[in-house]
């Protein structure tokens, strides 16, 4: 009996062009079954365009291979009827958008309700292993651009058994980034089932019609996997439908502004570091022991991102619920982490001076000075001037010497 094929549709193309990227960058990848879990976030982000290329691949394999299945054949086997043509491929994608359906005006999209979404796992576990992720920790918030965050919800979650042979990997990937214990801790008491119907309760609480759940293009895989598995485990199916929140964004200024923007301006201004230190963002146990990577603050950044962002643009008066107290009392100025190298002296000249924070203007703080005003990534920023004229170090330098001679004065 001949060896048959699988079939290869668009998407196997695609994973079969990043096999060598995938590869260089160290991914234990050594064939395109492999390389397919590991590129649906890229395909995600393809346009329909984009992913055309690819289903024409698909098509020409499809044909080819059909041919020679048809010569291979005895000619007395060769039937008559012509092989169909290739049906038009159904245009799906990964991350559907499906958002704008019930938005009629401004003020629909001002009192619409968004939940955003991380999970965080201890690693990812290589393809040899059926379990790609251990769910340990779960945030969501609930948004609106009228009312900023309403609600917030936590949870850590008890990860269970670790796959033999991959403990050293996941405790590793923790110590690297949320520092959650793979096993002994106190706060990780609640199995999946319990976590997933506490999480349901929280997105749907009238148990009316489900909401839609946006999460970063770059944890979209992990999240999705993650939801999955915990609905496996309660025996039951994942009732929440997984959107990019990319795409919201580029959705919410293409509504607005009638021009999109960059999905890389997007990204851009969503992976920023400058809500990393701000006061109840990140849930009790991390700002405790102050670790940066936490679910409930990426989620919760992601909202300052947006309010900050897309505020000036729907006219919205923004409050302590779509900024960190600290930024909204200072007239919804956003001040970035900065690196200071003498960080005491800086702090001791800082409360002889309150004024000396304009010393350490940044180009951060012009684009988000530039942002409230009104400009957008569609236009062009115009100059902006500081107390500070000149550039480079040695311009900071002398601001700094001045500012102590000052204050010791």
């Amino acid at each position: 009996m001949p060896n048959r094929k699988g079939a290869r549709n668009a998407y196997y193309f695609f994973a079969r062009e990043k096999l060598p990227e995938l590869q260089r960058r160290g991914l234990p990848v050594a064939r395109v079954p492999d390389a397919i879990p590991l590129c649906s976030q890229d395909w995600a982000l393809l346009t329909e365009d984009e992913k055309e290329k690819y289903a024409e691949m698909a098509r020409k394999w499809r044909a080819e291979n059909s041919t020679q299945a048809s010569l291979k054949q005895p000619p007395s086997q060769i039937s008559p009827v012509p092989a169909p043509l290739p049906m038009q491929r159904q245009r799906c994608t990964s991350l559907p958008d499906a958002i704008s359906l019930s938005w009629k005006n401004d003020q629909a999209v001002l009192g619409n309700i968004f939940y955003f979404l991380n999970i965080y796992s201890h690693g990812e576990l290589p393809s040899p292993c059926e379990q790609r992720f251990l769910p340990c920790e779960i945030g969501c918030v609930k948004y609106s651009l009228q009312d900023g965050i309403t609600a917030d919800f936590h949870r850590f979650v008890d990860p269970g058994e670790v796959p033999r042979g991959f403990r050293f990997h996941c405790q590793a990937a923790s110590d690297a980034t949320h520092k959650i214990p793979i096993s002994g801790f106190e706060l990780s008491n609640a199995g999946h089932p319990v976590v997933l119907r506490e999480l349901y309760s929280f997105v749907r609480p009238d148990h009316g019609r489900w909401p839609p759940v946006y999460c970063k293009s770059d944890d979209w895989y992990r999240v999705n996997w993650c939801l999955k598995w915990m609905a496996k485990e309660a025996g039951t199916e994942n009732q929440l439908e997984l959107f990019s929140v990319e795409n919201l964004v580029v959705e919410l200024y293409q509504r607005k502004l009638r021009k999109e923007p960059s999905k890389t301006w997007v990204r851009n201004l969503l992976d920023v570091f400058v809500w990393d230190y701000s006061s109840n963002t990140r849930c009790k146990w991390h700002e405790e022991n102050d670790i940066l990577f936490c679910a409930l603050a990426s989620c919760k950044k992601t909202a300052y991102c947006i309010s900050n962002t897309l505020a000036s643009v729907y006219g919205v008066s923004l409050t302590t619920a779509h900024l960190p107290l600290q930024d909204y009392d200072s007239s919804n100025n956003i001040n970035p982490k900065v690196v200071v190298l003498d960080a005491g002296r800086f702090q001791k000249l800082r409360a002889q001076n309150p004024g000396c924070n304009r010393y350490f203007s940044s180009p951060v703080e012009k684009q988000g000075a530039a942002s409230s005003a009104g400009e957008h990534p569609s236009g062009v920023m115009s100059s902006c001037r500081t107390s500070t004229r000149g550039r480079g170090i040695t311009r900071l330098l002398e601001s700094v010497s001045r500012l102590s001679k000052s204050s010791s004065n």
